[in-house]
């Protein structure tokens, strides 16, 4: 295939694919699924370069023809059909997180199995100098089903996997809507993928040429547009990495909050920290383990509270005075008391959990004469 969009719009559209790839290698690949996302990207910018027309003569130029313009055409439908490999292994992690490795091993050699056969069953329409598309005879007929069932299979997945999610319900609305939207680009992707086995099997056969001719007239528009709809997904992480190296993200905020109160309670009690924290957790994780570990502070400070405000309701400054003083008592040795509640917001999700405890460690007491002033008023 040679894609028919006009170099001026899809030049440009290769390189911010191409930018978007190095900058998550150098940002967003930490974890196995980043990698793959990378390397799916990586075989899509190489299915997209393996499509432009000057590309494909400079290669055949440069290879002497070893490498011709309509193998070039078919190695870029099979780059498209390796891209298509990783973010399957994706979705098989989802629905079996364990032994992930040995899962996209095997399907990376499935695909290039497929691939080589591609290229394989495609050697007569190379010969004769025109598409695959539109060439009558078996081969034509099992090289679009080779596709196509690699084409199915991955919207296939995600739709199955977003349409379990959305059904167990419980998510956030973000979350909520990112399945809904993979759910909608999943059915675009069957019905694409039926289309292209309709269009190899009416081809096989020399039946509706008209729709054969729609469909190679589709596959060499679209194909551009959909690497940098797809490279602008990829790209959404991106702004997270760099917000958190910049350290203005919600997550590295919502740390530096916590982290006055986080610090006194974990000196005070010490025996809640869960483990040494390892440099690699992302913000999220260490917001999560602070909030742990907070909470768990002020459950074991609750036998050194004194007696809390008689009058009105406990608020946000009232608890962290009591726990602060509560905190002080239990550094200075005194003996423990009869356990009491100190009134807390409950939370559903890690988000209200942060709002929750910052909104008591806004009022957390950083100077040890507010201790002396309190107590003082209490007496």
């Amino acid at each position: 295939m040679t894609s028919s969009v006009p170099m001026l719009v899809s030049y440009p559209l290769l390189l911010w694919s191409v930018g978007i790839l190095l900058a998550r290698l150098v940002l967003a690949s930490r974890t196995a699924t980043s990698r793959l996302v990378n390397m799916a990207l990586a075989l899509g910018i190489l299915s997209g370069l393996a499509r432009e027309g000057a590309i494909q003569s400079a290669v055949a130029s440069a290879t002497g023809t070893v490498i011709d313009v309509p193998l070039m055409q078919q190695l870029g439908t099979v780059a498209l059909l390796l891209a298509l490999a990783p973010l399957i292994a994706i979705a098989l992690r989802w629905r079996r997180p364990e032994g992930h490795a040995s899962t996209t091993t095997v399907v990376m050699m499935l695909a290039l199995a497929s691939g080589a056969l591609m290229i394989v069953v495609g050697s007569s329409a190379r010969g004769s100098g025109e598409y695959i598309d539109v060439q009558p005879g078996w081969r034509t007929a099992v090289y679009f089903a080779l596709f196509s069932a690699w084409a199915a299979f991955m919207p296939y997945l995600y739709l199955r996997v977003s349409v379990g999610e959305l059904r167990r319900g419980q998510l956030p609305t973000q979350v909520s809507m990112v399945f809904w939207l993979f759910a909608i680009v999943a059915v675009w992707g069957l019905e694409e993928a039926v289309s292209i086995l309709l269009m190899g099997a009416f081809a096989a056969i020399g039946i509706a040429r008209d729709f054969v001719a729609l469909r190679v007239t589709l596959n060499e528009v679209s194909f551009i547009y959909l690497l940098a709809v797809a490279t602008l997904c990829a790209a959404l992480p991106l702004w997270r990495a760099v917000t958190e190296s910049l350290g203005v993200d919600c997550w590295t905020r919502s740390i530096r909050s916590l982290t006055p109160m986080w610090s006194d309670l974990v000196q005070t009690c010490p025996e809640v920290v869960l483990r040494h924290p390892s440099p690699q957790l992302s913000p999220v994780h260490r917001a999560h383990r602070m909030c742990v570990e907070i909470r768990d502070s002020l459950s074991l400070l609750g036998r050194y509270v004194e007696d809390l405000p008689v009058e009105g309701s406990v608020d946000n400054k009232s608890a962290a005075q009591v726990f602060y003083i509560a905190a002080h008592r239990r550094r200075a040795d005194e003996p423990a008391g009869a356990f009491i509640k100190v009134p807390i917001e409950p939370s559903f999700d890690l988000k209200q959990e942060v709002r929750v405890l910052a909104a008591i460690g806004r009022h957390w007491p950083t100077e040890p004469r507010l201790i002396a002033t309190t107590q003082g008023e209490q007496q």
